[in-house]
C-alpha cells in the first residue's frame, strides 16, 4: 500500500511538472516573412512561432505577427523588439501596432482596440509616433499621460529623467469647467486642470508650473498644474480645444483635442511646437505624418497559414 501511495505521488508530480512546462512553452503568436527573421538568435525563413519574451529581429525584409488574442504587430526591416502577450519592448527601428502596445525609451504607446500606430526609434533617445486609425495614447514611465493623438497626427517624444516632478510647460487657451479651470495643450492634446498663476480664459498663454502630487483632478483633466509662471503668446483660441477641454477625458478619448494648433493636415505637420508634460518633452512630427510613417509597412508577406489559431481580442494588461 505503502509503494502504491509513493508511485501515485511521483505519478502525480511528473504530471504536474509536464503541465507547467507545456504552460512555460505555448507560443503567444506567429512570425510570418517574405525574408529571413532571427528570433532569440537562431534565423529562420517563413513562419515561426513566438512566445513569451522572445526576441524577434528582422534583417532586409519586414515581419508580420500575429497574436492570439487578436492583436497585431508588424515590424519593418533592420528592427529589433522583445514580444510579449500584451505589448512589445522596441529596442531598434520601427513597428505598427494595432490593439496592442509598444514601450520605447521609457515610454508606452497604447493603440487599443482597432486602433493603430506607427512607432519608431530615433536618435538620443526620441520617439517618433503617429496615429495611423483610432485614437492613440501615450505614457510615460510612471503611467502619467503626456501625449494624445487622432489619426493623421505625429509626434516626437522623448522622456526626461527627471519623471513627473519636473515643470512642465503647455500652451493653450484656458476654459471654465464648472469651479474648474483647464487648459488641453495645443502639441500634445492633453488637458490639465490649473491652479494658481492668474491665468485668464480666453487668451492664448504659455504656462509653465508642476504637477499636484495625489491631486485628483477635475472631470476630463488627466492631471493637476500648480501654475508658476504665465506668458500670454497671442493667436487664436481654436474651437477644438476649448471643446475638448470642456469634456475629453484624457486616456479615454481626450484625442479630440487635436482640432488645436499644431494639428496634422493631410498627413504633413504644418506647424512645430513643443510641450513638457510630466517629465516627457512633445514635438509636432516635423515632416512626418501617417502616410510617411506608414510607408515602411505597404507589403504584405505571402505566407502559408498560421499554425497557431488566432481569435478575437484586445490588450489585456493595459486596459
Amino acid at each position: 500500500m505503502r509503494l502504491l501511495n509513493q508511485k501515485a505521488v511521483l505519478v502525480c508530480t511528473i504530471s504536474a511538472s509536464v503541465g507547467l512546462l507545456s504552460a512555460a512553452t505555448t507560443g503567444i503568436g506567429v512570425a510570418m516573412s517574405e525574408g529571413n527573421i532571427v528570433i532569440n538568435s537562431a534565423s529562420t525563413v517563413g513562419n515561426a512561432t513566438v512566445f513569451n519574451g522572445s526576441t524577434v529581429e528582422t534583417q532586409s525584409a519586414a515581419s508580420q505577427v500575429r497574436l492570439k488574442d487578436g492583436a497585431q504587430l508588424r515590424l519593418a526591416s533592420e528592427s529589433k523588439a522583445t514580444v510579449y502577450s500584451d505589448h512589445i519592448d522596441l529596442q531598434k527601428g520601427s513597428a505598427r501596432i494595432t490593439g496592442y502596445a509598444a514601450n520605447a525609451s521609457g515610454l508606452s504607446v497604447r493603440a487599443e482596440g482597432k486602433s493603430s500606430a506607427s512607432v519608431a526609434v530615433r536618435d538620443q533617445g526620441v520617439v517618433e509616433i503617429a496615429a495611423l486609425t483610432g485614437d492613440v495614447h501615450v505614457f510615460n514611465a510612471a503611467g502619467f499621460n503626456v501625449a494624445n493623438l487622432v489619426p493623421g497626427r505625429a509626434l516626437d517624444l522623448r522622456a526626461q529623467d527627471a519623471g513627473a516632478s519636473a515643470p512642465s510647460s503647455l500652451t493653450g487657451c484656458a476654459v471654465k469647467s464648472g469651479n474648474n479651470l483647464l487648459l488641453t495643450d495645443e502639441t500634445s492634446s492633453v488637458t490639465v486642470q490649473l491652479r494658481g498663476g492668474n491665468v485668464k480664459t480666453g487668451r492664448r498663454v504659455q504656462i509653465t508650473g508642476s504637477m499636484v502630487p495625489n491631486a485628483s483632478p477635475a472631470s476630463g483633466a488627466s492631471q493637476v498644474i500648480n501654475v508658476t509662471n504665465v506668458k500670454e503668446v497671442g493667436g487664436t483660441c481654436k474651437a477644438g480645444a476649448a471643446a475638448a477641454a470642456g469634456g475629453a477625458a484624457a486616456g479615454a478619448g481626450a484625442a479630440a483635442a487635436g482640432a488645436g494648433a499644431g494639428a496634422v493636415a493631410g498627413g504633413a505637420a504644418i506647424a512645430t511646437s513643443t510641450a513638457v508634460i510630466a517629465g516627457a518633452a512633445v514635438a509636432t512630427g516635423v515632416g512626418v505624418g501617417a502616410a510617411a510613417a506608414a510607408g515602411s509597412f505597404n507589403s504584405t508577406p505571402t505566407v502559408t497559414s498560421p499554425t497557431v489559431s488566432v481569435s478575437s481580442g484586445r490588450v489585456g494588461a493595459f486596459n
